[in-house]
């Protein structure tokens, strides 16, 4: 065979593989566009029961603080009880002690401190 036959022979082939790859990535190219919408697709189905979720956690979070005011709100007022509480305990036990000062049978001082 003639040498041009021969370069005629491999201009062919690589024009044939080079038009097979071609195919090839093609064919990936769309392969991959549609598993991508596939994906899409999937991810839309499960958008509203996600976006669902994602409300009720913000309204859990949003209970939680206010639970967590009202916590604050009850522990401000127990501080202010028990103040209230020491200092009208603390008036009972001066005004007991004064009156077992007063009183001649008292022996020894009484304490409501139990």
């Amino acid at each position: 065979m003639d040498t041009w036959i021969w370069i005629v022979i491999v201009v062919a082939a690589l024009l044939i593989i080079g038009a097979v790859v071609v195919a090839a990535a093609k064919q990936r190219h769309n392969s991959n566009r549609e598993r991508a919408e596939e994906i899409r697709s999937e991810a839309e189905l499960h958008a509203p029961e996600l976006r669902r979720r994602e409300a009720e956690a913000k309204s859990v979070e949003a209970e939680a603080e206010r639970l967590r005011a009202e916590a604050d709100q009850l522990e401000v007022a127990a501080r202010e009880e028990r103040g209230e509480v020491a200092e009208e305990r603390s008036t009972l036990d001066a005004r007991l002690h004064e009156a077992d000062k007063l009183d001649p049978d008292t022996k020894a001082p009484k304490s409501t401190n139990t």
